[in-house]
């Protein structure tokens, strides 16, 4: 298998990413749901139902996707908040509140995922050393995501 290389192409509906992001949060993180929406020209919007600060009510947020990683060199990606309005005061709260999970911060209108800090909470952080390249890209009603990878060649 050394020298192997695979080029893998997965087309997710807004569905199944929303399922896999909710079980994916740990109980005692602060957001209890995410429910997410693909559209056209990688663009997304993201029902957030918090479980503190529990007097918050959920919110909608329209996101961009601004920046794909740089693999292996730079594992982060960004999304751009499109949203005005009441996210101005939940940005703010959720920077108060410390809501943010390690991986994920906040850099004024972006969100910035750190892939490499994701994976290592799972135990799976050796894999991107596998990865040649990785893109989020959305149509309505799905996120694509394409990877290259390839094992080491063999040894000489």
């Amino acid at each position: 298998m050394a020298g192997a290389r695979a080029s893998v192409t997965l087309p997710l509906s807004d569905r199944l990413v929303s399922r896999l992001v909710s079980h994916g949060l740990p109980p005692s993180a602060p957001v209890g749901d995410i429910d997410l929406r693909a559209q056209g020209g990688n663009r997304f919007s993201a029902r957030v139902r918090f479980t503190r600060p529990a007097l918050m009510p959920p919110i909608t947020v329209n996101l961009a996707i601004e920046q794909q990683p740089a693999l292996p060199s730079n594992p982060l990606f960004a999304v751009r908040l499109l949203s005005t309005g009441l996210f101005s005061f939940a940005g703010a709260a959720m920077r108060f509140f410390n809501v943010l999970p390690p991986g994920l911060r906040m850099d004024g209108d972006l969100i910035l995922i750190d892939l490499r800090t994701l994976l290592e909470q799972r135990g799976l952080a050796h894999y991107l050393r596998y990865l040649e390249h990785l893109e989020l890209t959305t149509e309505d009603g799905l996120f694509i995501v394409s990877i290259d990878g390839a094992l080491p060649p063999a040894k000489q």
